[in-house]
């Protein structure tokens, strides 16, 4: 008899995206930009970099702020305030360079980076209707941290166009 491994145990939604209530605690990097506290699944994360070249690219996206080399790899660089439509002015100052089911990594540039965390998944809760200064549909979950709220971002929507 064969047992099954904890990474296989998870369930399958439309997309093959694993439903995260199949697991038992989620670990999340956490990032500010202006008032909120951001945090994406530290699985996508390939590394967290300061002060990279970024080379524009004319007649993009206004959320796209260009390209940058990362060892031989190019890597487009996103503008996350501007793509998750956020109302706050903010002074991004760090790569976070994500995994994506692509090949090719992406770079969100971001305010300032927080902590590594793990969530108990059963303590996550839906989007609420309305959040205020922001696109919800760029969030997947929430979950409420002692002192404020963490807003848990849907990558699959963010990178998608």
């Amino acid at each position: 008899m064969e047992l099954a491994r904890k990474e296989d145990v998870g369930l399958v939604t439309e997309g093959g995206k694993r439903d995260l209530l199949s697991q038992q605690t989620l670990t999340v990097v956490t990032f500010y930009m202006g008032d909120f506290l951001f945090g994406i699944s530290a699985e996508k994360i390939l590394e967290i970099n300061k002060d990279l070249e970024i080379t524009p690219v004319p007649l993009s996206e206004n959320y796209i702020l260009g390209i940058m080399n990362l060892r031989g790899q190019i890597i487009t660089v996103i503008d996350l305030a501007k793509k998750i439509e956020l109302q706050e002015e903010i002074q991004p100052k760090i790569n976070l360079i994500i995994k994506t089911e692509e090949d090719a990594p992406v770079s969100f540039v971001i305010e300032k980076i927080g902590d590594i965390l793990q969530i108990p998944v059963a303590k996550l809760e839906p989007t609420p209707e309305k959040i205020e200064g922001l696109n919800k549909k760029y969030v997947e979950k929430i979950y409420q941290l002692p002192d404020r709220l963490l807003l848990l971002l849907d990558l699959n929507e963010i990178l998608k166009n």
